[in-house]
């Protein structure tokens, strides 16, 4: 009987199926809401559109050092009534975030102009009172040499009760009034708030004052009392070496920077600066860079408008001190309408309930606990700006001003939220943004990685830079790297292939 033949068993080579995707992780910085030059009253605003224009740069960069401008001014004179028991002095501490290029320092040396040309006037000004009291400081102290060398001498006790009493008439030697500074540590800080009035400006366009305030000249020890106290107006003594004490009853410092955004990466992790609520006082504003979308050929800054702006600050700078029945120079109060007042409020208490757990701002309280407080101080300034020719004690905060002044604040909490997610940012997160963004701008659903990196070597010009760049990108969903076979044989090309759903809607 014949054999039927054996049953034939096919053996399928199955290909393994490829692993599902982990869930997205969103690696980019939310979309930032942006900041129009109407936002400031009058003068400011047409300068700061102007500006901006001129220098093609966001106006968020001309909008912030132009109230860091006019805050310097205003906090001279003025602090601002919230509601009973809460009074807010009228600085800010501002900081616009821009990679270099971006003619930072042209939009602060613009912006911060009329004060340096208000301390030279001052200066001149000052200058025959300085060589009077120079001149006679000296001759006092030729006297007292003389009568100290004839008590020496002679034992002449008369002599010497007389060169104390010279020294003890001796006038002391007017220094010409300062605005501000680029360069000082806190300690030097608080000797030019006790010489000029209590009030300050430190204003650069680079991030060094944070490696000040850090101890790059102390050793790495943090001293932040005097700078701390100097944004909420809280006494501080201040001893100035050979000089004696000063004590200072309501310092005011205003605060306008633009450094890098590399710079403020890591700044959550200096001792003390989140800790103690430095961070926490500052307005951030995270502008998109113009670069590559200029166009090189703007129009330039009318001569009209820089004088006004010029103007409107001089005016503000020149308001009358206000004495008490001691002689002391006392702030002027200003004060919310009820209208104003209720907005204020309203709002107060939204931020309020955002800092709950699940809150907008559960894990930024140190910032949004003083957001209210700076509503308060930006409407004082803007109210000041409004005012600048006339009496802005005479007039209450209108309900407009703090409208924009919320508004202000509001869209300013967005940026500060994100520059504070900056901080504490591990660094191959930003190298990664990097990547993604060609990726994205290029569509790039498949892409070799040597292609990739031949298109990226100006910002990686190591391979192994370059895939350390794509690891984030793997770890949160967003791409994947697989070794693809080359026709023929020869070494494996490896190829970057984008998470289909995203490449679907390339298409």
């Amino acid at each position: 009987m014949p054999h039927s033949p054996a049953p034939t068993i096919e053996i399928a080579r199955v290909r393994p199926e490829p692993e599902p995707w982990p869930d997205l992780i969103p690696l980019d910085t939310p979309r930032l809401p942006r900041l129009a030059p109407d936002v400031l009253p009058g003068w400011a605003g047409a300068f700061a559109a102007e500006l901006a224009a001129s220098t093609e740069t966001p106006p968020e960069l001309a909008i912030g050092l132009i109230l860091a401008t006019c805050s310097a001014a205003a906090a001279r004179r003025l602090r601002v009534l919230v509601q009973p028991g809460h009074i807010e002095p009228a600085n800010l501490w501002v900081a616009v975030a821009l990679p270099p290029g971006n003619r930072k320092s042209a939009v602060q040396s613009a912006a911060t102009a009329p004060l340096l040309a208000w301390e030279r006037d001052a200066a001149r000004d000052i200058e025959p009172e300085i060589r009077r009291t120079t001149s006679t400081v000296a001759t006092m102290q030729a006297r007292v040499k003389e009568l100290r060398a004839r008590a020496a001498k002679k034992g002449d006790m008369g002599a010497a009760d007389e060169a104390s009493d010279i020294e003890a008439a001796m006038p002391e030697i007017p220094r010409p009034p300062q605005l501000w500074t680029s360069d000082a540590t806190p300690e030097r800080m608080g000797v030019l708030l006790a010489d000029h009035g209590e009030c300050m400006a430190w204003l650069s366009s680079e991030g060094g004052i944070f490696d000040l305030l850090a101890g790059r000249y102390s050793n790495g020890i943090p001293n932040l009392d005097m700078v701390l106290k100097a944004w909420s107006g809280d006494a501080e003594r201040v001893d100035r070496g050979s000089r004696p004490p000063v004590y200072l009853t309501a310092p005011a410092l205003t605060l306008g920077l633009s450094p890098q955004p590399d710079m403020l990466r890591g700044l959550a992790t200096m001792p003390g600066f989140r800790g103690r609520g430095l961070l926490g006082r500052i307005l951030y504003l995270l502008p998109p860079s113009p670069l590559g979308y200029r166009t090189l050929t703007p129009a330039p800054l009318q001569d009209g408008t820089r004088d006004a702006y010029a103007a409107g600050v001089r005016a503000m700078l020149d308001w009358p001190a206000l004495s008490d029945d001691d002689g002391r120079e006392r702030r002027y109060l200003l004060r919310l309408s009820p209208d104003a007042r209720a907005a204020w409020l309203e709002f107060a208490r939204g931020i309020e309930a955002d800092m709950r757990p699940g809150g907008e701002f559960e894990h930024a309280t140190d910032w949004a606990g003083k957001a209210p407080g700076q509503a308060a101080r930006i409407a004082a300034v803007l109210h000041a700006t409004e005012y600048a020719r006339g009496k802005p004690w005479d007039a209450e905060i209108s309900a407009l001003t703090m409208t924009a002044a919320l508004e202000i604040v509001a869209t300013v909490a967005v940026h500060s939220l994100a520059a504070l997610d900056l901080m504490g940012a591990d660094p191959s997160i930003a190298a990664a943004r990097k990547v993604w963004d060609w990726i994205e701008r290029g569509r790039h659903a498949r892409v070799t990685m040597r292609d990739a990196h031949q298109a990226l070597r100006g910002t990686f010009p190591r391979a192994r830079h370059f895939a350390e760049a794509i690891e984030p990108l793997e770890e949160r969903g967003y791409v994947r790297t697989v070794d693809r076979a080359q026709p023929g044989g020869g070494r494996p090309s490896t190829v970057i292939e984008v998470r289909p759903d995203i490449a679907e809607g390339w298409r």
